[in-house]
C-alpha cells in the first residue's frame, strides 16, 4: 500500500536549506524570444536576488526555468517579495519588447526543498538535462542557457561552483555523472512542472 504524500510547492525559504525553484510562462507563451532575453533574465535575477540567494545551477528554457538555490537570508517574505519584483521587472521588459500586456509568468512560482545530498546531485543533473527532456537538444551539455558549461569551466562565475563540484567529488565525476544521464532522471520525485 502506497501513501500519496502531498508535495508543498510553496514552502517558506530558510537560510541553509536548498530549493529547486521553477516558474513558467502563462498558457503557451514564451519567456524568451531571443538571445538577449536570456542574458537580461540573468541580469535581472542577479540584481534582485544575487545578494539574497546562493545559486548552484540553472536552466532557462523557452517557456520556463529551473534553479537550485539556497537563501542567504532567513526571511522568507523578503525573498518571496524579491522574486515578485524580479518577475515583474522581467515581464515589463518582455511586454514592451513584444508589445504585449498582462502577466508573463504564472502567478505562484514553485519550489521544492531538497533535503539530502543524493537528491541535490540528482536535482543538479535534472536541471541541466531539461533541454533533452523537452526535446530542445539531443545533448543538453551543449545547451547555451544552463549552468552546465559554467560549472565545468574555470571562468569567473557567481555560481557556487566549488560547492556543486564537491557534491560530485570533483569536476571529473560531475562530468561523468552527467554523461550517464538517461530518461529516468525525469522521475516523479523531480516532477515540479506541468507538461
Amino acid at each position: 500500500m502506497s501513501i500519496n504524500k502531498k508535495i508543498d510547492y510553496h514552502p517558506n525559504f530558510y537560510a541553509g536549506n536548498y530549493y529547486h525553484v521553477y516558474n513558467r510562462a502563462v498558457g503557451k507563451d514564451k519567456l524568451f524570444f531571443n538571445k538577449e532575453n536570456y542574458k537580461h533574465f540573468l541580469r535581472r535575477y542577479s540584481y534582485y536576488l544575487g545578494d539574497k540567494l546562493k545559486t548552484y545551477s540553472f536552466c532557462l528554457l523557452p517557456n520556463h526555468f529551473h534553479m537550485l538555490v539556497s537563501p542567504i537570508l532567513n526571511d522568507s517574505e523578503v525573498i518571496t517579495e524579491q522574486f515578485r519584483k524580479f518577475f515583474i521587472s522581467y515581464s515589463l521588459s518582455i511586454n514592451f519588447q513584444q508589445k504585449r500586456k498582462g502577466n508573463l509568468f504564472q502567478s505562484n512560482f514553485k519550489r521544492k526543498i531538497i533535503d539530502d545530498e543524493s537528491y541535490l546531485i540528482q536535482a543538479v543533473n535534472y536541471i541541466h538535462a531539461n533541454p533533452m527532456h523537452h526535446n530542445i537538444m539531443n545533448d543538453f551539455k551543449n545547451y547555451k542557457y544552463s549552468s552546465y558549461k559554467k560549472l565545468i569551466s574555470n571562468n569567473i562565475t557567481r555560481l557556487k561552483r566549488a560547492e556543486v563540484l564537491s557534491w560530485f567529488n570533483g569536476r571529473d565525476n560531475f562530468i561523468e555523472y552527467h554523461s550517464k544521464t538517461r530518461n529516468n532522471v525525469f522521475t516523479e520525485s523531480f516532477a515540479i512542472e506541468d507538461d
